[in-house]
């Protein structure tokens, strides 16, 4: 696996004007709150998430894991119907509860000092992302939010972080993006984006985060 570098020391070439965060595992300490989720929506109608379940849905948008979770159980729903099950649950956690990384906020700080443009692309809605960022003081850093699924595709397909980079009015080879999933970071490389992987406690594939990255940290 690659050096972790720390984030107080992360430094990008000279050509990358702007950095793109996404927020669950990465900025957000999240992961957790969306596998007990899992946990308690699944569990409601007699089913356990299968070991790969999070690792599966983790790069789609909303919907598609809402088909996705459909699918692969034969449940006899409605996309609408999961999202909407699955909104409520989390409106009360971000909106209370989910905390940023410890190293989240100073980094954010730090990029927006020295000039750089900053951007989210994320899978949770702007419903869910806005009041966790208003809490924590950090919505003012960021010149774009775009949500993946909703915006444009999933994250583990280029043509989100190409409408990424034309939101945040630069080219795609100025960005990086930070994430904590490997299918996203390749994606963003397809797109011409330097990928940075965020290492997060909570995910697995470690090993396959640090081969899709040009450059490994952590903000926990």
């Amino acid at each position: 696996m690659k050096k972790i570098i720390p984030p107080a020391e992360l430094t990008f070439p000279s050509e990358i004007t702007t950095v793109i965060f996404d927020l669950d595992g990465t900025l957000f300490d999240s992961m957790g709150v969306w596998a007990q989720i899992d946990i308690d929506f699944l569990g409601k109608r007699g089913l356990t998430p299968p070991p790969d379940y999070m690792e599966a849905i983790t790069p789609l948008g909303f919907r598609a894991t809402a088909e996705y979770t459909i699918q692969r159980f034969h449940l006899n729903e409605t996309p609408e119907a999961l999202m909407e099950e699955w909104h409520q649950m989390a409106v009360e956690a971000y909106t209370h509860h989910v905390p940023l990384k410890p190293q989240a906020k100073p980094l954010l700080e730090r990029l927006k000092a020295s000039g750089y443009r900053l951007g989210i692309t994320s899978a949770s809605s702007k419903e869910l992302a806005l009041p966790c960022l208003n809490r924590h003081g950090i919505t003012g850093l960021f010149d774009s939010i775009v949500t993946a699924g909703t915006d444009g595709p999933g994250k583990n397909d280029p043509g989100i972080w190409r409408i990424s980079a034309a939101r945040l009015g630069v080219p795609a080879n100025q960005c990086a993006v930070l994430d904590d999933v490997a299918a996203a970071l390749s994606a963003a490389e397809v797109a011409g984006m330097l990928p940075v992987g965020v290492l997060d406690i909570h995910s697995g594939g470690h090993q396959a985060v640090s081969d899709a990255a040009k450059m490994l940290t952590t903000l926990d």
